[in-house]
């Protein structure tokens, strides 16, 4: 058997919940962990297994749905891990990455 990281499971089974039974989870994959953190809903140190307990928690269950697509969508578009696009997003004024960010380089904003 090959080791795979313990998240994995619970992801995987967070994904066949939500989306193939329509059941409450919430998937969380690299893009939803990275614009978590970067927009400080979890802490920097923050796991994916500890995330998805923290994120099932503060996000309300009618939202997992419409707020994991659109997470990830965003960050794959513009809160991507290299480089990302602070000048196109529109969440920048909740964002903690962006305003220290902006903090070390008001010269970029």
């Amino acid at each position: 058997m090959v080791d795979r990281p313990a998240w994995r499971g619970t992801q995987t089974a967070a994904i066949v919940l939500l989306f193939a039974l329509g059941r409450p989870a919430f998937p969380v994959d690299t893009h939803i962990h990275r614009v978590t953190r970067r927009w400080g809903l979890i802490a920097e140190k923050t796991s994916r297994e500890q995330a998805h307990i923290v994120l099932e928690v503060l996000i309300p269950v009618c939202l997992y749905y419409s707020f994991h697509i659109n997470i990830i969508e965003h960050g794959r578009a513009v809160c991507t891990a290299r480089n990302p696009q602070c000048d196109r997003c529109t969440v920048q004024d909740l964002c903690c990455y962006y305003q220290l960010k902006m903090g070390e380089n008001p010269q970029d904003g």
